[in-house]
């Protein structure tokens, strides 16, 4: 086993092989930890940014001291949820081929194991994964034993009689009766950190921000090192052999040898980066959204100017002219939409001067769209016209 850092080159575990190989210890993950994160952070901002624009977050460009409501349209997650919706997740083309004829009954099985574990997939986490990969340029399946699945065994100490261990352990047998003893989750990229060299995914290190409470309860004989600690990291390692778990710098779970023989965290990559094996992950990695981020800014910005315009000729202003004592007990008592209004002498009640909404914006508005289509769906795909 060799870990590298591959911010530096630097090897920071190594090994003959992974039945010998020594397991890693907290500093040589925390360290890994910190250059990938180093490595990885503006890929990570560019998913932060996808991120505003998906939820509609982003601040609309307009002047800072104009009194209008910003409206962001949800061009962007409508993007997002078509991609998601336009890949049949249900019916994936697994092919395994038969290396020679006498190997093509084994391929067969082999197939059929693969569709029924992908059937066994719950359809959202499918769905997850896909609008990971499509609003961050990669997504993630985690693959990992559901331990919860495999209860223990009952002991033939424990039952004085034996007809009653045989009563136990058929109803054992039964609870094991499992058609597919797997959890797979849709990791999002934003809290993965993996190993991204050419020679392909050896390590990778899942960390979140929880609640001490919460973590405390996950394992009761960990304490936070500052007692008034509210937030912690916990942190996954993983690798082909290993598999650790720490929260903040302490190690509260392994090492341990997984016994999986493979990485449990595949990834999904639907190659909107023009790179792909080589550059930096915001290189290779790009989100379905980063081509037309100026362009969803023009929309969010035409869209709010025509609303503002049309508030203002929909809710008329009125203009008091006279005496000021007068225009202003006028103006006080005045109601625009009253069937009597009492108008003092002297006073004149005008419309304030009004600006009609310009078409110009409507047409600029529809060129934006457009070229927000040409880069990603048009709006055929989404069922309109």
């Amino acid at each position: 086993m060799v870990l590298v850092d591959f911010s530096t080159g630097n090897a920071l575990v190594a090994g003959d092989t992974a039945e010998n190989s020594a397991p890693p210890d907290a500093g040589q993950i925390l360290d890994l930890f910190q250059s990938s994160r180093e490595y990885f952070r503006s890929f990570r901002d560019g998913a932060d940014l996808a991120d505003e624009y998906i939820s509609g977050d982003r601040e609309v460009p307009v002047p800072v001291d104009m009194p209008v409501d910003e409206i962001r349209p949800a061009t962007a997650h409508a993007i997002v949820q078509v991609a998601a919706d336009h890949v049949d997740v249900s019916n994936p083309a697994i092919s395994v081929p038969a290396p020679s004829p006498r190997a093509h009954a084994r391929a067969e099985r082999i197939q059929k194991f693969l569709q029924g574990a992908w059937a066994h997939i719950p359809d959202h986490v499918k769905r997850a994964a896909v609008k990971h990969s499509v609003a961050y340029g990669i997504g993630f399946f985690k693959t990992w034993w559901d331990g919860d699945k495999w209860p223990e065994a009952p002991r033939e100490e424990d039952y004085p009689d034996e007809g009653d261990y045989k009563a136990a352990l058929s109803e054992h047998l039964d609870s094991r009766a499992i058609t597919f003893p797997f959890v797979v989750d849709a990791i999002s990229p934003r809290n993965l950190l993996w190993d991204d060299s050419r020679a392909g995914m050896k390590w990778a290190i899942e960390y979140y921000e929880a609640h001490a409470n919460d973590v405390q309860r996950l394992y009761p004989e960990w304490s936070p090192l500052s007692g008034t600690a509210d937030t912690v990291t916990f942190k996954e390692y993983w690798d082909d052999t290993w598999c650790v778990r720490l929260i903040d710098d302490v190690v509260v779970w392994g090492p341990h040898r997984h016994g999986y023989g493979f990485m449990p965290y595949v990834p999904i990559t639907p190659g909107t980066g023009i790179d792909i094996d080589v550059g930096p992950p915001e290189r290779r990695y790009q989100s379905i959204l980063r081509p037309v981020y100026n362009l969803l800014d023009a929309e969010a910005r035409l869209v709010t100017q025509f609303e503002s315009i049309l508030r203002q000729y929909a809710w008329r202003t009125l203009d008091f002219k006279g005496p000021a004592s007068s225009a202003q007990s006028t103006a006080d008592a005045y109601e625009l939409y009253a069937s009597k209004n009492i108008v003092y002498p002297n006073v004149d009640v005008s419309p304030s001067p009004l600006a009609m909404p310009p078409q110009e914006i409507l047409q600029q508005l529809g060129n934006v769209q457009t070229m927000i289509e040409e880069a990603t769906f048009p709006n055929v795909v989404r069922g309109l016209r």
